[in-house]
């Protein structure tokens, strides 16, 4: 990056630039992002925009792309999309009030682990960023030996945890639980050369290298209190596990350097998992089991087309109810009581079919919550989403009210803890229009007798333009100019335009502004009384109404964790929901689980693979394994004559 260039603008981007050598730095300019030097021409390659340059008369110009400001979404998806990250910088203060040069600071930093923006973010999958860290082994994790932490965190949700593998097959273990996650972006010490290798492996997630202090279990613990506003960790559950402190804290470190200006109040508790939770699947197993995606897929190839055990199974009719969905196939469970629980659950919705319609309309009408919480707590969400809130939690009764008959444990309990949340519904109800814009900056959001000073801009603002039509008849009849208009641009605001052909009818208190190769434009007090007062009260409207709905949604952060709870309480429900209309749709049945060493299947059918075909008939299978007389079987046969099912 050259020096030629030393403008003050040029300077103050040079510097922000050193901060940010990695990433394709976007420098707000006006209403234009632009980028300069090397980014400019890598990014005119990959946005396919045009490459110009600064000072084209120069003897070393300075290449340079841009894009508008309001657009910058779908280039920045881009540049992702090509293993770039993004640095947005912007301009922190008003132009009109700057002495001098505008201040600019880059306010965040787009990497694939931090994204926020719905329109970056697949709505049925976790959106993870996680944190690896091989322990010293001068330094015992809490089983006593040396081991690997992993932290996660779907920044989109708040979904939080962390956990830690020892032993000999600590590595295995890790890298089996990163094939069920599928983060979007790793985290690994600099110094730690058997992490970056390790994760190597991987496919798909960015790997970051970060300074090793970052993962320093004293200070990460420290700075995770500080987030919870606790004093200690051990109520979470984590006592001993600096390993996995350690990534937990590089996590929230990596998320408040790349998003500076973003409040992170959503995320309050952090979660311990441990391997007895959950059956341990390795990769192999998922990927040859298919139940998230097909054995052969390809980048080439529509997955959506061909069948696995989670697009066989996925009626779900909400984001939330997918992604855990998602979550159980991987994680499937190993308590018999919970696995009871929810068969009693799914048993109970399968037999009762009016309900379950019902129940299942109403959730079709449920948006993701847990990501709007989310966006409302971070300070990003806007008029629209605050009514898709709304009308989520405006179904909640509903909801309720289907459960009442319900009597399964796992039913019940849900509706034992259920929140209603009206006072979110009212709140928003009373303040936002239903018609209200998609960005914050248009206006025009606040609801007509939420806020007498709204009220009386607003009527000053419709009303203005009234006062200009009846001076503009005023001036014609006291004037006799019939060809006479009072017009309005940016530059010059409002004036009154004359022909020259009528100049020698101007009364004395016109003032001229301005003079064309036809015309004259003039200012008269009164006018530029009326353009203070219009102009005047659409600032100051704009300004009140981005107040007042900044209040509203500040006001509604702290209550986000109620939100999540509901959200948590519709992701299970719809699960269940959807297992039952799955079940019904299929003629699956209810096993039954016990401890005991039989496996006893009775006309069993691959649920894959009975979609394969469906203009042949499906041969059903029994299936007898015990640790007695039955204790193996060996299958023969010629290929595809069924022994896989």
């Amino acid at each position: 990056m050259s020096d030629t260039d030393t403008s003050p603008l040029m300077r103050q981007y040079r510097e922000i630039k050193r901060g940010y050598s990695d990433a394709v730095l976007l420098f707000r300019v006006g209403d234009f992002y632009e980028m300069f030097y090397e980014d400019a021409q890598i990014a005119s390659k990959l946005l396919s925009i045009a490459l110009t340059s600064r000072d084209k008369s120069s003897a070393n110009p300075v290449p340079l792309c841009g894009v508008p400001f309001h657009a910058a979404q779908g280039y920045i998806a881009k540049l992702l999309k090509a293993g770039r990250t993004v640095a947005l910088c912007e301009q922190v203060e008003d132009p009109k009030l700057a002495k001098g040069l505008v201040r600019r600071e880059v306010v965040r930093v787009y990497t694939p682990g931090t994204l926020i923006d719905t329109e970056f973010l697949s709505p049925g999958e976790s959106h993870f960023l996680a944190a690896v860290a091989f322990s010293d082994t001068t330094t015992p994790s809490a089983k006593g030996q040396p081991g690997i932490g992993l932290a996660c965190l779907d920044i989109s949700t708040g979904e939080f945890w962390m956990t830690e593998f020892q032993g000999t097959q600590a590595e295995i273990l890790l890298m089996d639980e990163l094939a069920r996650l599928e983060p979007r972006e790793v985290l690994y010490p600099d110094s730690h050369a058997n992490a970056g290798l390790c994760l190597t492996r991987l496919r798909g997630p960015r790997l970051c290298a970060q300074p090793s202090a970052s993962f320093n279990s004293k200070e990460a613990a420290q700075l995770l209190q500080a987030q919870f506003a606790v004093h200690s960790l051990d109520g979470f559950g984590c006592r001993g596990l600096s390993t996995g402190i350690g990534t937990a804290g590089a996590i929230l470190r990596y998320v408040r350097e790349t998003q500076p200006t973003t409040s992170l109040a959503h995320l309050r508790r952090i979660h311990t998992r441990w391997s007895s939770d959950a059956m341990h699947l390795d990769s192999a197993t998922i990927r040859n089991l298919e139940l998230v995606r097909p054995l052969d897929a390809r980048e080439h190839r529509v997955e959506q087309d061909q069948p696995t055990v989670l697009s066989v199974l996925d009626r779900t009719v909400t984001a939330m109810g997918s992604r855990l969905l998602r979550q159980w196939l991987v994680r499937p469970l190993l308590d018999r009581g919970a696995i009871d629980d929810r068969l009693e659950a799914v048993g109970e919705l399968k037999d009762r079919i009016q309900q379950r319609v019902s129940l299942r309309a109403a959730l079709r009408n449920v948006q993701d919550m847990a990501r709007l919480g989310s966006r409302v707590t971070l300070g990003v969400a806007g008029p629209r989403e605050l009514l898709a809130l709304k009308q989520s939690v405006s179904v909640l009764p509903e909801l309720r009210s289907n459960l009442q008959s319900f009597h399964t444990s796992l039913l019940a309990g849900v509706r034992e803890s259920w929140d209603d949340c009206r006072d979110m519904h009212d709140a928003i109800e009373q303040a936002i229009k239903p018609d209200a814009p998609l960005s914050l900056r248009d206006g025009g959001m606040i609801r007509e007798g939420y806020h007498a000073g709204v009220d009386e801009l607003r009527k000053a603002s419709t009303e203005g333009k009234g006062w200009i039509a009846s001076l503009e008849a005023k001036e014609r009849e006291r004037t006799g100019i019939d060809s006479l208009k009072i017009r309005y641009n940016q530059v010059f605001g409002y004036y009154i335009e004359i022909t020259k052909t009528h100049l020698s009818r101007i009364p004395p208190d016109f003032i001229r502004k301005q003079t064309l190769v036809n015309a004259e434009r003039f200012m008269t007090p009164e006018l530029k009384e009326l353009e203070e007062r219009v102009t005047g009260a659409e600032m100051k409207l704009l300004a009140l109404e981005q107040e007042l709905f900044e209040q509203l949604r500040g006001r509604w952060a702290t209550e986000v964790p109620r939100l999540h709870s509901m959200a948590q309480a519709v992701a299970l429900l719809d699960v269940l929901a959807c297992l039952a209309e799955t079940a019904a749709l299929h003629r699956y049945v209810k096993p039954l689980v016990d401890e005991s060493s039989t496996i006893l299947i009775r006309e069993g059918r691959h649920p894959v693979v009975e979609q394969l075909n469906g203009d042949l008939t499906f041969v059903p299978n029994d299936t007898t394994l015990d640790c007695e007389t039955n204790r193996l079987i060996i299958l023969t046969g010629p290929n595809m004559a069924g022994k896989s099912t």
